[in-house]
């Protein structure tokens, strides 16, 4: 079957053929209107000479060079010894004519020069134009990438924020359920078997225990959230979300500069969690500059675990990525360093006091650890070490 591009070469093939039958007819039909017409016609033959530069024009904006110096050498081949046999005429005695031979030869050369540099310059036009057409359908793809990649990191986060609000009700669920049930059994030796309120204890003590099963069941669904790993690149991870947080950073008059090499080893990770770590720190180094700044982010391998970070059990010995996001911003009170990890915690006006505690959390089901330096005033620095080798789960 005839492909798109055999057609459309053919087609060109057939119209190159058609346009060198009209220069070629064009021509052999002046010369011979030439040498058909008596000498004593000066008038028709000044006009024939002049009709020889269409066909040079011709050939030399359709085929550039080639097709006007080809059509300029033919007119000369065939002009000539009409000027020398038919008007009998030596260079030395009429130098017009034999000049007009010169100048066919530099129109085609000059004509087809030009018409090769418009060409190549329309040419480069049409590149440029298809590149940038297939940059916008690229942008387009890649907005709608970054579109649905953020409803997902949002859905994500609040899926996690519930998470971690419902460990943190069930667990301070748990210390008053451990008084009320203390305090039933003492009430049980009050009120012995047969008597009248007894009933009402037993009640009370199913129902403790039935919100005790409740309470411990919903440590346990969070407790066994599993991590989706696969092999994938942390950079690349990084990188999306940073062009993901662009406008925010724009909006906010924030300067974001990355170190991050383009070539690194393949780590088994949660690409998903991952991403929501790096929004989470990204978004809080953002919010910290109000008045603008400068967000530097940094991805580093390392064959062992950096200073400061090093496990006591000796795991993290393998390599792995350290990453650091350093913010100018307004800095973290020496006071609120302490509980900057707790759910709930914040120094923000509408912040939930969840985004680090999640962030520790991925961090550490990756069997990484997260680090955080910070003077008020003076800006806020987050490093993150992800081993290249780690087991782990969420929760």
């Amino acid at each position: 079957m005839e492909s798109p591009a055999d057609r459309t070469a053919q087609s060109y093939s057939l119209q190159a053929k058609t346009r060198i039958a009209l220069i070629a007819s064009s021509i052999l039909l002046i010369t011979i209107a030439h040498y058909s017409t008596d000498t004593h016609h000066h008038l028709y033959h000044a006009i024939y000479r002049r009709l020889y530069y269409l066909p040079i024009f011709a050939a030399a904006l359709w085929f550039g060079l080639r097709g006007g110096l080809g059509s300029s050498i033919s007119v000369s081949l065939l002009y000539a010894p009409h000027v020398l046999y038919q008007w009998k005429i030596l260079p030395s005695m009429e130098l017009e004519k034999y000049l007009e031979i010169i100048l066919f030869n530099v129109v085609g050369v000059l004509t087809g020069v030009l018409a090769e540099r418009a060409n190549r310059q329309r040419d480069l036009y049409r590149r440029t134009s298809q590149e940038l057409e297939q940059a916008y359908q690229d942008l387009q793809v890649r907005s709608s990438q970054l579109l649905r990649l953020e409803k997902k990191l949002r859905q994500q986060e609040t899926t996690s924020a519930l998470g971690e609000l419902s460990a943190t009700v069930a667990h301070e669920f748990m210390n008053p359920l451990g008084s009320i049930k203390g305090a039933v059994e003492i009430l049980e030796d009050d009120f012995p078997e047969g008597h009248e309120k007894h009933t009402f204890l037993e009640i009370l003590v199913k129902e403790i225990e039935r919100l005790d099963r409740t309470v411990r069941s919903v440590l346990r669904f969070r407790r066994q959230e599993k991590l989706a790993k696969e092999a994938c690149n942390p950079n690349a991870l990084l990188d999306t979300i940073l062009v993901l947080t662009q406008g925010e950073a724009k909006q906010r008059g924030v300067e974001v500069v990355k170190e991050l090499p383009e070539e690194t080893r393949p780590m088994p990770l949660d690409a998903d969690k991952i991403q929501q770590l790096f929004l989470n720190i990204i978004m809080n180094g953002i919010q910290a500059m109000p008045e603008g700044g400068r967000l530097t982010v940094i991805s580093q391998w390392m064959e062992s675990s950096p200073a400061g970070f090093e496990r006591e059990e000796g795991r993290g010995g393998n390599g792995g990525l350290l990453f650091t996001f350093e913010d100018t911003g307004v800095g973290i009170p020496e006071e609120a360093m302490k509980s900057l990890f707790e759910a709930f915690y914040t120094t923000k006006e509408e912040g939930t006091g969840l985004g680090l505690v999640i962030a520790r959390k991925i961090v550490e089901a990756h069997g990484g650890m997260i680090r955080v330096e910070s003077r008020q005033g003076a800006g806020t620095t987050f490093r993150v070490w992800l081993p290249s080798h780690d087991e782990g789960t969420v929760g």
